[in-house]
């Protein structure tokens, strides 16, 4: 059963959603009765420019670069795994492009972003009405 905030915010996913480019990939990750919505951006700067004006509307904010010999570049197909405290595995995901919003409760979470084989991870805790945004960088 959804409380009303949990979809207030699904409907606010769906009409985004039905705007944002066509490239990007919206998901709920159903995981023991919690629903975690999600937006991961497509490759083209057009789906990161739809997903920067909404960042703010999630807790969580994930954003993959890719550093290279005289630039950020953007790397493609990350696996996004985020546990809470416990462990419990809370979204898994694959992100095209260089952004992922998450809508998760409150709480502390180990998030690990693999690309090319290297995992980077990081801890993160979201706080009822703030915004956070984690960077991960991989390097040439």
């Amino acid at each position: 059963m959804f409380t009303q905030s949990a979809f207030g915010i699904l409907l606010f996913t769906a009409a985004l959603a039905a705007a944002a480019p066509a490239a990007a990939t919206t998901g709920t990750a159903d995981r023991s009765g919690g629903a975690v919505a999600y937006l991961a951006s497509g490759k083209s700067k057009e789906d990161t420019a739809a997903m920067r004006h909404v960042a703010r509307y999630y807790p969580l904010e994930l954003e993959f670069a890719r550093k290279g010999p005289s630039l950020r570049q953007q790397p493609a197909d990350i696996d996004v795994m985020i546990k809470n405290r416990d462990g419990k595995l809370m979204l898994r995901a694959k992100a095209e492009g260089d952004l992922l919003l998450a809508n998760l409760p409150v709480g502390e979470y180990a998030v690990s972003a693999t690309y090319s084989g290297v995992v980077i991870l990081q801890n993160v805790t979201v706080e009822q009405g703030k915004h956070r945004k984690l960077t991960f960088e991989w390097k040439n």
